[in-house]
């Protein structure tokens, strides 16, 4: 789950920045790694508060934070954009941290200046990076990062059933990108479609990730899924189902169809009308499975009372 920056800061939401700057630089002195040698919890600690005031303290990242909210952000959003443009120098050396807090702490060359590069130039304690999202390690001595990122993907339960072509915006780091993705028919939620170099791009090679799209899906207000299988209810007089008769049922893809009751039909019985179901590959499909469900009369007449008396002495 992602970090709520304002409990991490122990701020509220409507916070100034100046608010927001002195609640950081309290938790900064306090987490100070110089102050808990050793303590790996007040290292996280300390990392986490960096991206937090990274955040709120822009007014167009916190803007964007507080529109998508931790989670929707946090799969919108790279740590590259978390600290791009963020002068953790001029931070430190304002607090009286010391110009190299961030190589000792972020384990690179000294911090960033004017806004130019990335903490991602480095090796975040070479394991884990400080914000739980991206890991980088040492292999050989070069470093290993993952660039790849994951966002939410919803899609109606046509879109799932039939697939076909989505526009999906996100931001690609330099601002908002627009791509066309592909979604295969019956694709399941949970699911994701992946959608190659356009994950988070490497500051110092270049290299591009991959984008994972997670599938979720919207329900129907009349058809449910089981596997293969649509399953769709249909209400029916009882009479047809003791006698035989004939309804008509509205397909998903908006077709009409009429069916044949059988006679002596129970009730929650099921039609099965083939190849109306969910697309499994080329040529096959599953079935479009009606629920017949008996509708029983509010109240009756005095005739109809006389009928169901007749019928009651009959056994039935």
């Amino acid at each position: 789950m992602a970090e709520d920056y304002y409990k991490l800061l122990g701020v509220s939401k409507t916070a100034s920045k100046n608010e927001i700057k002195k609640a950081y630089k309290k938790l900064a002195m306090k987490y100070h790694p110089d102050k808990n040698r050793g303590n790996k919890q007040a290292e996280e600690k300390f990392k986490k508060i960096n991206e937090a005031y990274a955040v709120l303290s822009d007014d167009n990242k916190r803007k964007q934070y507080d529109n998508f909210g931790a989670e929707g952000f946090s799969n919108r959003f790279s740590q590259e954009d978390i600290f791009r443009g963020f002068d953790f120098g001029n931070i430190f050396e304002e607090f009286g941290m010391g110009d190299d807090i961030f190589s000792n702490i972020f384990g690179g060359g000294g911090a960033q200046r004017g806004g130019q590069g990335s903490p991602f130039s480095f090796n975040f304690g070479g394991g884990a990076d400080p914000f739980g999202r991206a890991s980088q390690s040492r292999h050989s001595g070069s470093q290993h990062q993952n660039l790849d990122r994951e966002l939410e993907l919803k899609l109606s339960f046509e879109e799932a059933v039939t697939g076909g072509k989505k526009s999906i915006s996100f931001n690609a780091g330099g601002g908002l990108d627009r791509i066309m993705i592909s979604i295969p028919p019956g694709i399941e939620e949970g699911k994701k479609l992946k959608v190659k170099g356009k994950g988070s791009v490497d500051p110092l090679t270049g290299k591009k990730g991959d984008l994972y799209c997670r599938v979720m899906i919207n329900p129907h207000p009349d058809f449910k899924r089981e596997g293969n299988d649509l399953i769709i209810e249909n209400e029916v007089k009882l009479t047809d189902l003791v006698l035989g008769g004939k309804t008509a049922v509205t397909t998903l893809d908006g077709s009409r169809i009429e069916l044949k009751i059988p006679a002596l039909s129970k009730n929650n019985t099921f039609l099965r009308v083939k190849g109306k179901g969910v697309p499994v590959s080329a040529g096959q499909t599953g079935n479009l499975l009606v629920k017949l469900v008996a509708k029983l009369p509010e109240e009756l007449n005095t005739k109809q009372k006389d009928l169901f008396k007749k019928l009651a002495g009959t056994g039935l």
